[in-house]
């Protein structure tokens, strides 16, 4: 376990995140032509085993998670994504194809339940630690040069 094996995950876990935040308000107030209402995601991820385990479970089959075949042996390992199930925003139009014909939602679409401003204060957060893990990992670069130079004396 290395310092650069804990900054590579945590920046891959960071990347993972935002490229999810970005599917969540890329779909904000969206509904399927099917009818039905996106869901936002949430990358789950864990403590990496000693061993070097970094499997990698899928839990929502419509998002590319796009990770590769990365290893991750130490830091943080992906363990999938979670589908959020809250309850969908109503909107009035009553013009709109698939507003509801009948019932106590009568003339409403229902929409996603995307939270712009917390989905843009998570991307924001991602990516300072994205930028911290970019910074453990020049900071452990320093460090080995700087050994490789008083080998050198």
């Amino acid at each position: 376990m290395s310092a650069f094996d804990i900054a590579a995950s945590g920046m891959a876990a960071q990347r993972l995140s935002m490229n999810v935040i970005a599917a969540n308000l890329a779909n904000a107030n969206v509904q399927r032509a099917d009818g039905q209402v996106y869901r936002p995601l949430v990358a789950a991820f864990a403590p990496a085993d000693d061993d070097g385990d970094s499997a990698q479970l899928a839990v929502d089959d419509d998002f590319d998670v796009a990770m590769g075949d990365e290893s991750t042996p130490a830091g943080v390992r992906f363990t999938g994504l979670i589908r959020q199930q809250s309850d969908p925003v109503y909107k009035l139009d009553p013009g709109n194809p698939l507003a509801a014909a009948s019932g106590p939602h009568k003339g409403y679409v229902e929409m996603s339940d995307v939270d712009p401003i917390a989905q843009m204060i998570g991307l924001v957060s991602a990516g300072r630690s994205y930028d911290a893990d970019v910074s453990a990992l020049q900071a452990a670069k320093q460090m080995d040069v700087e050994a490789i130079d008083i080998e050198q004396l």
